[in-house]
C-alpha cells in the first residue's frame, strides 16, 4: 500500500512539485509570522529577563515595561530607607535621540546604578563598563552602526540635550530597530536636565518576612501622607505579561500576525481541496478498479490520507527551513525571528488536520464510486 501511495503521488512529477511549492510557501508564511510574533515578544522584555529583580515599582498606571512616568529621587531615597526593603535600584528606560552633524536616530537610553550586581550591560565587544564612571559617557549596541557606519569609540554624539562620548560597543541589546545605549543613572538624567533627578522604575528586593502586598500598603500610606507620588508594585512576570499584551493589542502585532497566519491556512485549504478533488476526478476508473478487485474502504483511506501526510510533511520541512534562513536575514535587519519548536509542531499538526478535513469530501466521493464503472464502455 505504501508503494502504491508513493507511486500514485509521483505519477505526475511536475504537478507534485507545484503542489509542494505552493504548500511550502504557505508553511513558510505561517512559520515566519509565528517566529516574528515570538521574537518580538521575547525581545521586548529581554532586559527584564536579564535584570535580577522579581519586583518592580512604577508610577500608578504605568503597568508595562515601556511605560515610565518619572519617579523622583526623593521618593527613591524614602523607599531605600524603609526598614523592610533589602535593596532598591533606580532604572531609566526611555526613548532618546542619538544625533551627529549628519544624522539622527532613535535609541533606547538605559540609565542604571554603576555599582549594581543586578542591572548591567551585556555582551560588551569593545570598551569597558568601568568607562561609564566618567560623566556623560555611553556604551551603545553595535546595531547603531547601521545608521552611523563610521562611529568609533571616543566620538562625541548628542543624546537628548547633552553631548556624550561613546566609550564602548555591545551587541544583542536592542528592540526592533532601536539600539540600546547604556549610561550611568546620572548621565541618563543629564540627557533631560529640565526633569531633575528621576528614574522610570525601581527594582526592589524585600526582606524575607515582608511581601509585595505589605510594600504596596506602605507605599499607599506614604502617598496618603503626601510623602511620595502614587506608586504601584509589579512582579517581573506581571510586567512581562502587560508588556506583551500592549504590543499585541495596542501595538497591532496580534492583528497583523493573525491575518498572515489565517492567509497561510486559507491558501493551504484551497490547494489541498483542489488537488484532492482533481486527483480523484482524474482517477475515477482506477479507484473503481481497486474497489472491483476488493480494496476495502480502509485501504483507500490510508492510500489517500497517506498522500496528504507526505505532501504536508515535505512542505513543512521545506517551509521551516526557509523560515529559518529568512529569519536569520530578517533578524539581522532588526526584526527578531525566533522559531519555537513547540509552536512549529503545533503548526505541523494543524496543517495535517486541515489537510485531512479538506480531503474528506473528495475521499467520500471515491467511496460512492460504483465498481461496475470498470465494465462500462
Amino acid at each position: 500500500m505504501v508503494n502504491l501511495t508513493i507511486k500514485d503521488l509521483f505519477h505526475k512529477k511536475g504537478k507534485f512539485i507545484m503542489i509542494l511549492l505552493g504548500l511550502s510557501v504557505s508553511m513558510f508564511l505561517v512559520q515566519y509570522s509565528a517566529g516574528m510574533y515570538n521574537g518580538v515578544l521575547v525581545q521586548s522584555t529581554d532586559p527584564l529577563d536579564r535584570f535580577d529583580f522579581n519586583l518592580w515599582v512604577k508610577t500608578e498606571g504605568d503597568d508595562n515595561f515601556f511605560a515610565g512616568d518619572r519617579i523622583n529621587d526623593t521618593t527613591y531615597e524614602r523607599i531605600k530607607n524603609m526598614g523592610d526593603v533589602d535593596e532598591v535600584e533606580r532604572l531609566i528606560y526611555v526613548d532618546a535621540n542619538f544625533e551627529t552633524e549628519d544624522y539622527v536616530a532613535g535609541i533606547t537610553l538605559i540609565g542604571y546604578e554603576l555599582d549594581s550586581d543586578r542591572i548591567e550591560p551585556w555582551d560588551i565587544i569593545k570598551g569597558d563598563v568601568d568607562d561609564l564612571d566618567e560623566e556623560n559617557t555611553i556604551i551603545v549596541d553595535e546595531s547603531i552602526k547601521g545608521n552611523f557606519p563610521n562611529l568609533q569609540i571616543g566620538d562625541k554624539v548628542d543624546v537628548g540635550d547633552v553631548e556624550m562620548e561613546v566609550v564602548g560597543f555591545c551587541r544583542n541589546a536592542r528592540f526592533m530597530f532601536e539600539s540600546f545605549a547604556w549610561a550611568s543613572i546620572e548621565s541618563a538624567q543629564n540627557a533631560y536636565p529640565y526633569l531633575g533627578n528621576w528614574s522610570t522604575s525601581l527594582g526592589i528586593e524585600l526582606e524575607d518576612d515582608y511581601d509585595m502586598d505589605d510594600l504596596q500598603d506602605d507605599l499607599d500610606e506614604m502617598y496618603d501622607l503626601e510623602l511620595i507620588e502614587e506608586l504601584e508594585v509589579f512582579t517581573k512576570q506581571e510586567l512581562k505579561e502587560n508588556t506583551h499584551d500592549m504590543i499585541i493589542n495596542e501595538g497591532g502585532l496580534g492583528g497583523a500576525i493573525y491575518i498572515l497566519v489565517g492567509l497561510g491556512f486559507f491558501v493551504a485549504m484551497i490547494i489541498i481541496s483542489v488537488v484532492m478533488y482533481q486527483t480523484i476526478q482524474e482517477k475515477i476508473p482506477e479507484f473503481g478498479t481497486l474497489k472491483a478487485i476488493g480494496a476495502s474502504k480502509g485501504f483507500i483511506n490510508k492510500m489517500l490520507f497517506g498522500q496528504v501526510f507526505i505532501i504536508i510533511t515535505l512542505s513543512f520541512i521545506i517551509g521551516t527551513v526557509l523560515a529559518l534562513i529568512f529569519g536569520a536575514v530578517g533578524g539581522g535587519a532588526g526584526i527578531p525571528i525566533l522559531i519555537d519548536v513547540f509552536a512549529s509542531i503545533g503548526v505541523y499538526f494543524a496543517y495535517l488536520g486541515v489537510g485531512i478535513l479538506c480531503s474528506i469530501f473528495s475521499i467520500n466521493k471515491v467511496h460512492r464510486i460504483d465498481p461496475a464503472i470498470v465494465f462500462k464502455g
